[in-house]
């Protein structure tokens, strides 16, 4: 076989068709692992509210801290340019504009997103699929408010395609789109992401923010971005097709991500990471344990779910989905990612106050490991306490499954 026909084949392999989206969610959940190492799991809601922090801060004099002394905020920004580059080199990038009321919608979605991110502490990620491997309690509290919230925004869109069809009437408008030049262009973009890596010198750096953390988190983001955009992977879609369609593909292959994630999340956690671990009867203690273990439990778990959750299904993306597919050109994403970028901060700027009203402290709850509930059951004994923490995690995907594949066969929760 000749070099070019060999090119082709390997062009056709990477770029011909979307990747199954199980595939993509097991390689996103290996980065996340990898991202683990270096320092924390994939998260996305916390970079755009840094975004937010540089748009809004200077307009009333505060200063915010840099972008690229952020590591979300800069993984963030290579997933757009990741999927970018992928969606050039696979003839699917175009600038698609859809009717107005697609925009209002996106903008309206952003803001739910980014006030339900801000109260339920989490967003899609954070709150459920690396929340879920994390063993966070919150993370299955603020989960049950997306899945309420994402039910009535599809019965919000049912009403509105039935009463007022004309929200969403017209042709989207396509640009740029399916040129023979983009392959070319998503190389040069893709080489300009990993030139974005020289904006951190290596050498001795803090922990937390230091140069070989945003090196490592704004190579993976490239990756990520790459990922998503082949794979087309949405939790959107897996939260939300079951009461639409009753398709249940997306919704595999989140699980299929969550599984792997798991046992990464569970290793790293439960040897430690930069700290040693110390485990007691009254629960455990140190970097790796706590990491995505917020204090969403209850009230600003299920509200800030229930939020998110419709402006995630109202969007078409929730924050992670917003950026790849803002990427591949989709303006109504666009749109909602200036309705985070604008409600995140400043739904911040009233948190504490928001706390305070609904519990009368400053932190609505403590945050829950869920080892520490088995661990109070079980005498304090490490091994078992995490076991009972993976059956649990294990029990509601089992659950989750055996709904969905239910209602594929009956259909009684789809809309349509």
């Amino acid at each position: 076989m000749s070099e070019k026909g060999m090119f082709s084949e390997v062009y056709e392999v990477l770029f011909g068709d979307s990747w199954k989206m199980w595939i993509g969610a097991i390689i996103l959940s290996f980065f996340s692992i990898c991202l683990f190492i270096i320092i924390s799991p994939w998260g996305a809601s916390g970079g755009v509210l840094n975004w937010g922090d540089n748009v809004i801060k200077p307009l009333v004099n505060e200063t915010a801290t840099e972008i690229t002394k952020n590591r979300y905020a800069m993984l963030n920004i290579m997933i757009v340019i990741g999927a970018l580059s992928s969606a050039l080199m696979a003839k699917q990038f175009a600038v698609r504009i859809p009717p107005l009321g697609e925009l209002v919608k996106g903008l309206i979605g952003g803001v739910l997103i980014g006030v339900g991110a801000i109260i339920g502490s989490s967003c899609t990620l954070g709150g459920f699929y690396s929340g879920w491997p994390a063993m966070s309690v919150g993370a299955f509290i603020f989960t049950i408010g997306l899945v309420i919230g994402t039910f009535v925004a599809v019965l919000y869109l049912m009403w509105e395609a039935d009463k007022y069809p004309g929200i969403s009437a017209g042709a989207t408008k396509t640009f740029l789109g399916a040129a023979n030049w983009q392959p070319i262009a998503g190389v040069i973009m893709f080489i300009v992401g990993l030139g974005f890596l020289f904006l951190f010198p290596t050498g001795p750096a803090d922990i937390l923010e230091g140069s070989m953390v945003m090196m490592g988190f704004t190579f993976f983001g490239l990756l990520i971005g790459f990922v998503l955009q082949r794979s087309r992977f949405c939790i959107v879609r897996a939260l939300r097709e079951p009461f639409m369609t009753g398709e249940t593909s997306a919704a595999k292959a989140v699980m299929v991500g969550i599984l792997f994630g798991l046992f990464g999340f569970v290793t790293i956690k439960l040897f430690g990471v930069f700290f040693p671990l110390s485990f007691t009867g009254t629960g455990t203690t140190g970097y790796a344990q706590s990491m995505f273990v917020f204090g969403n439990v209850w009230i600003s778990g299920i509200l800030g779910g229930i939020i998110f959750g419709i402006g995630m299904t109202i969007a078409g993306g929730c924050v992670v989905g917003s950026l790849w597919r803002a990427g591949e050109g989709q303006v109504k994403l666009w749109f909602s990612i200036i309705g985070m970028v604008i409600a995140m901060p400043l739904t911040n700027s009233f948190k504490t106050q928001f706390l305070e009203w609904t519990s009368g402290k400053a932190n609505i709850t403590d945050a829950i490991f869920l080892p520490d509930i088995f661990s109070d059951l079980l005498d304090g004994n490490l091994l078992f306490s995490y076991l009972g923490a993976v059956l649990f995690v294990l029990v509601a995907l089992a659950i989750w499954y055996v709904i969905i594949k239910w209602n594929e066969k009956s259909g009684k929760l789809s809309r349509m």
